[in-house]
């Protein structure tokens, strides 16, 4: 019994190992706050006049550059990977080894619950709009607030799986003011863009704290 304990123990602590250095909440906040950017723009007439005027300019392969935003988006998630990686196995991690993440870092019924509440949080925004408590707007709007839910359910799901404190507080608190913002009067455009810099902020937040503090720890055991 005490040795199938310490497994359970051990597994635990190598699946939170991936969280304790906050590098992978600024990860999520990079993606959050260019996907917000990336559909502000999308609905921007100054973004559609350039990309005209630099279709006219160069040629019809230019109007490709309507997509600079979301390729910007992959990259620099992907340059984020990389630099996770490189601060790791050369500093964070060069005493004690590398750690890969699991495909499923939580219980497939929690994203599955998560995906739930996505789903639901479309539906319940139809049902306002029926009862004439939104406009066709807030339904649209309403895609951003259910993410936030959803969003927020993972991470609390997510704290109390691997006993990561920041995910509980962080969690209920995106959740709250993805909800708050249902009651500003924000075209879906601004709505999306205020959207990814509330998660970013947040993430960001979380992912500079944390880091602060594995930063500290190597330094002290150097």
């Amino acid at each position: 019994m005490i040795s199938q304990l310490n497994v359970e123990e051990l597994i635990q602590k190598t699946r939170r190992y991936e969280y304790l250095d906050g590098l992978r909440d600024l990860q999520l906040a990079v993606l959050f706050g260019f996907s917000g950017l990336c559909v502000w723009l999308g609905f921007q007439p100054f973004w559609f006049r350039l990309i005209g005027n630099m279709t006219k300019m160069f040629g019809r392969w230019a109007a490709w550059l309507g997509m600079l935003p979301l390729v910007l988006m992959l990259l620099a998630v992907w340059g984020m990977t990389r630099l996770m990686d490189y601060l790791r196995s050369h500093w964070l991690w060069r005493k004690t080894g590398m750690v890969r993440a699991r495909s499923w870092v939580v219980p497939r019924h929690i994203t599955l619950i998560s995906a739930g509440i996505l789903l639901g949080g479309i539906a319940f925004g139809f049902v306002l709009r029926r009862l004439g408590w939104i406009a066709n707007e807030g339904i649209l709007n309403m895609l951003w607030t259910a993410t936030g839910w959803s969003f927020g359910y993972t991470l609390v799901a997510m704290g109390r799986n691997l006993g990561l404190r920041r995910y509980l507080w962080f969690g209920v608190l995106g959740a709250v003011l993805s909800t708050a913002m249902l009651f500003l009067p924000l075209s879906f455009a601004l709505f999306a863009l205020a959207f990814g810099l509330l998660w970013f902020c947040l993430l960001v937040i979380s992912g500079l704290i944390t880091w602060r503090k594995a930063a500290l720890n190597v330094k002290r055991g150097a």
